[in-house]
């Protein structure tokens, strides 16, 4: 086994965390400018649905989580705090996606896209720092090798078929230009 599978997901939230500071510089560029950039606000809905939600916690919720709940029961309660979360940063996101195309014309849409921007990005950060410090550590101490090798073998199964070859590095490249790209109106 290359990389334990907890590692593989610390690594994934340094990405997420580089599109969530792009929000939260595209919500202080909203609210300085009432403008938003709708081509890059897509962009990060892309990210999240794509990368966030469609393969990272993907591999947390049909592998990791039931792994955690089978092994500790104790557990379960941890895994319910992280299901909750990722089902809010769902709605935020379908909130953001929703007013998007009104953004030009509309000012409350412009209001809705920032201030969702802003709580998902807020959510985010506290979500990944539960689960860096509590769950993941929880995790290692739970999961024997065996079951480590069954997750990472899991996880690559996930990014090659369900996600697709290519995908997880193309998501790579979009974190990477949408924190680095302009916020700056």
């Amino acid at each position: 086994m290359s990389e334990s599978p907890t590692l593989t997901l610390r690594h994934e939230h340094e990405l997420v965390l580089m599109v969530v500071e792009a929000m939260e510089h595209e919500v202080a560029a909203i609210e300085r400018d009432d403008r938003v950039d709708a081509g890059r606000v897509a962009d990060m809905v892309d990210f999240t649905r794509t990368f966030t939600d469609g393969c990272h916690h993907a591999k947390e919720e049909r592998v990791l989580f039931p792994a955690l709940e089978q092994r500790g029961p104790a557990a379960a309660g941890a895994v319910s705090v992280m299901l909750a979360e990722h089902d809010a940063g769902r709605e935020a996101v379908r909130a953001i996606d929703g007013a998007l195309p009104r953004v030009e014309t509309d000012a409350a849409a412009r209001r809705t896209v920032a201030e969702h921007l802003g709580l998902y990005a807020q959510l985010l950060r506290l979500h990944i720092n539960k689960e860096n410090n509590v769950l993941f550590p929880l995790a290692d101490r739970l999961l024997g090798d065996a079951d480590m090798q069954r997750l990472a073998a899991e996880f690559e199964r996930i990014e090659e078929e369900e996600t697709g070859a290519g995908v997880h590095e193309r998501y790579h490249a979009l974190a990477h230009a949408l924190r680095d790209g302009p916020a700056e109106r």
